[in-house]
């Protein structure tokens, strides 16, 4: 609706005092429509989370096995010693932006390979073995709560 709005002022202001839109503005006005429009639809989607269940909340305790701390999202794996001994890395594919995890206090350097953490998972609906990071704790007890 809004979208709309816009697109009619700007077709306004193309044919304003001739009666009728010069081309050249009407090009452009149509070239800035389409670039609008094919630059929405991936911000949009990059944006849900529909492909996450979060009504579940899983627990894990391990060592951080490998850490991407980048924008547009952190992600880990996590090494977990199984009650006989066995090892299974849990992957959290994706978590809050780094800049947004920097500014509520978690650096990098925190939770580096080799560091012990809990974290809380919420599973993707396609793969229930890839993550959503919800919070990481630190042994000292600080909490990290990501999006959502």
């Amino acid at each position: 609706m809004v979208f709309a709005v816009i697109l009619a002022a700007m077709a306004n202001l193309c044919m304003k005092g001739t009666g009728r839109a010069p081309q050249g503005r009407v090009r452009r006005l149509l070239a800035v429509v389409v670039a609008a429009g094919l630059l929405a639809g991936p911000a949009a989607a990059h944006h849900s989370f529909a492909i996450y269940d979060f009504d579940q909340q899983v627990p894990f305790e391990g060592v951080v096995e490998t850490l991407n701390f980048r924008n547009p999202h952190i992600s880990l794996t996590l090494k977990l010693t199984l009650p006989n001994g066995e090892t299974e890395i849990v992957n959290f594919v994706e978590g809050s932006p780094a800049n947004m995890a920097v500014r509520m206090g978690l650096l990098p350097d925190m939770i580096k390979p080799g560091t012990r953490i809990s974290a809380v998972g919420s599973p993707r609906r396609d793969d229930p073995k890839a993550f959503f990071l919800r919070k990481v704790t630190l042994e000292d007890g600080r909490e990290f709560i990501g999006v959502r």
